[in-house]
């Protein structure tokens, strides 16, 4: 049952690393402030972080 939880709330940090890839925290980041903080605070801080500045540069062709 332990092993299970522990699984679970791995895979939830992983999950947040990955959805905060674009931020400016990124992957690492997000994945590090969700095993330290719980993964539904690093949701929360995602939502209310904004897109890394070099995510909205845009090429010319």
């Amino acid at each position: 049952m332990l092993i299970m939880v522990i699984l679970l709330y791995g895979l939830s940090c992983g999950v947040c690393g990955f959805m905060g890839r674009k931020t400016t925290f990124g992957f690492i980041g997000h994945f590090l402030l969700a095993i330290f903080i719980t993964p539904l605070l690093s949701f929360i801080i995602q939502a209310i972080t904004r897109p890394g500045v070099h995510f909205n540069i845009q090429t010319r062709d």
